[in-house]
């Protein structure tokens, strides 16, 4: 299928709004439709589509779109009889989730149209705690539901860590959020964990190794995505997942694996943000006796030392907090 040439007024269109072509003006050619779809994944100089009947199919695309990402819903020129389409329009997003650069304040996005953040951590590897703060500032910056699940708990009852994972498992309850043990390998808690899926575009995320590769397989009942081992060496996982996937759970539900951990910073947040990230710091907010206050530990007049020296506040995550803070001032 050639690329068709576009008119001045579709150049000028493209330039105004961005998003693609004036679809009420275009002519469409013999055997040529307008069809709406998913964008499941970007394959090199093709993006795979998917139809509401599920049909999928590889487009060509128009290179002043910008960067295409699954999850967006595309428009695109469908060719009936070739089996072929060319997404001209993408169609607004509700949110997106970013990829920012350490040496510039550009982004790259990965994935679109999100409803939920299912961040996967296991017994092994042992988890980083900084990263899953890093992980829930994204999901409360995105304004879309964050999911912890413990995966490989299978491991647990012999876990060197066992005390790290129980901690882990009781400060994020009793902050509100939603945590649930599994094991990909042994298919443990798969209902449940399809039941919080359910209706739902929900992206997983998660430091390499957690087995989120692992877990959509014993999900799909399947072998969707190449796993990896463990690294004996350093206990930490061997990244597999290179682009972000969207994959069909059923006709409502969808899933979107993501590479691992060392593609995602928080670098085009500023303070306000990662501050607000922390749910119970927020009420804080403007609490302080000084307006430039930078919540420093033993900082006189702080409200956020105070509600950390009355134990409303754990030291873990005060320490999460200035660790996020660290890494962007050390990117501006």
């Amino acid at each position: 299928m050639a690329k068709r040439n576009l008119t001045k007024n579709q150049i000028r269109t493209i330039h105004k709004n961005k998003t693609g072509i004036n679809t009420e003006d275009l002519i469409l050619g013999d055997n040529e439709c307008l069809q709406q779809a998913l964008v499941l994944s970007h394959q090199g100089k093709q993006i795979k589509v998917a139809f509401e009947d599920n049909t999928t199919v590889l487009c060509q695309f128009r290179q002043n779109l910008g960067h295409i990402v699954a999850g967006d819903r595309v428009q695109l020129i469908y060719n009936t009889q070739t089996k072929t389409g060319i997404i001209c329009e993408v169609l607004p997003r509700k949110n997106e989730l970013k990829r920012p650069s350490k040496l510039s304040k550009s982004y790259k996005v990965m994935a679109a149209n999100i409803d939920q953040m299912i961040i996967m951590l296991a017994v092994e590897p042992a988890p980083i705690e900084h990263y899953i703060d890093r992980y829930l500032v994204i999901a409360e910056q995105m304004n879309i539901k964050p999911i912890l699940l413990i995966n490989k708990s299978d491991l647990l009852e012999d876990a060197k860590n066992r005390a790290q994972i129980d901690a882990i498992y009781t400060l994020y309850t009793q902050l509100g959020y939603s945590v649930h043990f599994c094991s990909a390998l042994k298919k443990d808690n798969l209902s449940q964990i399809r039941a919080l899926l359910e209706n739902k575009s929900s992206i997983f995320v998660g430091q390499s190794g957690v087995g989120k590769s692992e877990m959509l397989n014993a999900l799909f009942d399947n072998k969707m995505t190449e796993t990896g081992n463990i690294s004996q060496q350093n206990k930490r996982g061997k990244h597999t997942t290179t682009t972000a996937t969207l994959y069909h759970l059923d006709q409502k539900s969808s899933i979107i694996d993501s590479p691992g951990i060392r593609e995602f910073g928080i670098w085009h947040l500023d303070a306000e943000e990662i501050f607000s990230g922390f749910i119970e710091f927020r009420q804080y907010i403007g609490q302080c006796k000084f307006r430039n206050c930078q919540h420093f530990e033993n900082t006189k007049g702080c409200a956020l030392n105070q509600a950390l020296d009355s134990n409303s506040i754990t030291k873990a995550r005060f320490n999460n907090y200035h660790r996020l803070i660290y890494e962007m001032n050390a990117t501006s």
